[in-house]
């Protein structure tokens, strides 16, 4: 599991640096080189690992070299051609994830009892080759007036720069919010049969906990993003996140004895529907607040403190259980951070317009923090 943890440091490191070089000569440059390493460094785990140190670096290499072909990428293309329905697209585009967490475990299963560990590996490493590679190669590209070319776009899309960001209030508001949501509900997807076992519940109920809490997060993504076009999207979260805190104090109600196994297939649904808003939440809100041009920069910065906190919330969880010999306080702890990220939502001021981002210093929009000289602005 540690090897987990190494390859997602590894992609924290990665992902600003990914983002700068993705909005300077465009998504395809990464793309493409991005998802033959992840093809390779899966051939390597198959055929090439033979320690527990080997294992750890071809991890590592996995997380640094692949974040290309993550939603960094797609998330900027798909920003740039879609505006009006710009939530809905993400949402659609990220519950493909949903998808393929549902179909991998039988991949998985379908090639060790055919191929074994090495030919799992090389039937991964081929199916990346032939369908997404395959297909970006035809759909990944630019709208042709946003094509990056050096630093500037064509037709000079609106965007405000990585530092004039972190300049702004919101900007924290906003890291602070998905790093808390990240931890909470990246951490409970692997401990549903942990906490299934406590409660004395059948492999077949923790089963269906699971698999609801995955159909949850799918179809949160979609309605979600459909909300987020229509109504302001701060506040659809807040929603969301303060909906998924009671599904943790339902949890947390269940195990301390006040609710069944029903009172956790609710709590799991609630849980589901905040995982799936949190996944659309970064890229609209970034390319919302600070527009296109630098989009991969500022996107890449906030996708790494999300990855942070997916480090670290199996890490929470597994330590609370083991010291308290309960999951009821750490749900309660969850209930508490859901909350604190549903409150942080509401701060957030309205989207500046595209005038205030041509603007060459930033106006003093509510939550603006006003740079100290000409050079912080650029």
């Amino acid at each position: 599991m540690f090897s987990l943890t190494i390859l997602n440091l590894a992609t924290i490191v990665a992902a600003p640096f990914a983002g700068r070089l993705i909005d300077r000569f465009g998504a395809r440059t990464l793309l493409f080189p991005s998802l033959i390493a992840m093809a390779l460094c899966l051939l390597a785990i198959g055929y090439g690992v033979t320690s527990l140190p080997a294992l750890y670096a071809v991890c590592a290499l996995f997380g640094f070299s692949t974040v290309g072909a993550q939603s960094l990428t797609y998330n900027k293309l798909l920003t740039g051609w879609f505006d009006a329905n710009r939530g809905l697209v993400l949402g659609i585009a990220s519950s493909g994830l949903g998808l393929g967490y549902s179909i991998l475990p039988l991949i998985i299963g379908f090639g060790m009892a055919a191929y074994g560990p090495g030919g799992t590996t090389l039937l991964l490493a081929a199916i990346i080759l032939l369908l997404p590679l395959v297909v970006n190669l035809f759909v990944a590209h630019p709208r042709p007036d946003r094509e990056a070319k050096g630093n500037e776009a064509r037709s000079d899309p609106v965007g405000r720069t990585l530092r004039q960001a972190v300049t702004t209030r919101y900007f924290w508001l906003l890291a602070i919010a998905i790093f808390l949501v990240s931890i909470i509900a990246t951490g409970i997807v692997p401990q549903f049969a942990n906490v299934s076992k406590d409660l004395s519940f059948t492999t077949a109920q923790a089963a269906t906990i699971a698999s609801v809490f995955g159909i949850a997060t799918l179809i949160g993504r979609l309605v979600v993003g459909w909300l987020f076009d229509r109504f302001f999207a701060p506040r659809v979260t807040s929603i969301i996140f303060f909906a998924a805190a009671l599904g943790y104090a339902l949890a947390a109600w269940t195990v301390f004895g006040g609710l069944g196994w029903t009172g956790l297939l609710i709590a799991g649904i609630l849980m589901g529907l905040g995982f799936g808003a949190e996944s659309d939440l970064i890229g609209y809100l970034a390319s919302r607040y600070w527009g296109y041009r630098h989009f991969g920069a500022i996107y890449g910065s906030l996708l790494s403190i999300f990855i942070l906190g997916a480090a670290t919330g199996p890490l929470l969880y597994g330590t609370m259980r083991d010291i308290a010999q309960s999951y009821g306080p750490v749900f309660i702890l969850c209930a508490l951070l859901g909350t604190t990220a549903s409150g942080l939502m509401l701060l957030l001021p309205r989207f500046p317009t595209a005038e205030e981002l041509h603007d060459p210093v930033p106006v003093r929009t509510p939550g603006l923090v006003p740079a100290a000289n000409e050079s912080n602005i650029r």
